[in-house]
């Protein structure tokens, strides 16, 4: 779990307006996270996206937000989900060869051992493997899941880094807005 606070300089301009208006201090800071929760959403979908061949939606999808309230300062993004099938990713299928398979944006397509397309009679057409010498059973592979593409140690520190700065500096502006508001400006 990954904590995200507000730093020095907001929280004394905070205490200040703490004495003009309580509940505005409440409503400035439930707003600005609730706002960084929607910017940490999409940041978290791009750096996933600038690592992974994968479509904004497969990532979005997997991410829930518990948004704050005034009577409650916190909020929570949860990503859950299983790993995504292999043909959400890139593959390159040829008549001779190995099917190849590219997940990382860097790099090329890798061949991948015992990987086959296989028609099947109800008119599905993917890649499989056996699992033993004989015919059947079929498998499909599966690449990363979604909370292990957010996860990554080169993905996390970019995201996390960002949220941060970003809720500082939205508890400002909100703060800023709401003191103007009751002094009419």
């Amino acid at each position: 779990m990954i904590t995200i606070s507000y730093d020095e300089k907001s929280l004394n301009q905070a205490k200040t307006m703490m004495i003009l208006a309580p509940q505005e201090v409440h409503k400035a800071a439930s707003t600005s996270v609730n706002r960084t929760l929607t910017h940490v959403k999409s940041t978290m979908s791009k750096e996933a996206r600038a690592r992974y061949l994968v479509k904004a939606s497969e990532v979005k999808k997997s991410l829930k937000t518990k948004r704050a309230s005034s009577g409650s300062l916190s909020g929570e993004i949860d990503s859950t989900g299983r790993p995504i099938g292999i043909t959400a990713f890139r593959m390159s299928v040829r008549k001779r060869g190995p099917v190849k398979v590219k997940i990382l944006r860097q790099g090329s397509l890798k061949p991948v051992k015992g990987l086959f397309v296989n028609h099947f009679p109800s008119g599905y057409v993917g890649p499989m493997y056996r699992k033993q010498r004989s015919r059947y059973p079929l498998s499909s592979f599966a690449g990363p899941s979604v909370p292990q593409m957010i996860g990554n140690k080169n993905v996390l520190p970019k995201w996390e880094k960002d949220a941060e700065a970003f809720l500082n500096r939205q508890f400002l502006h909100e703060v800023d807005y709401r003191i103007s508001k009751l002094l009419g400006g």
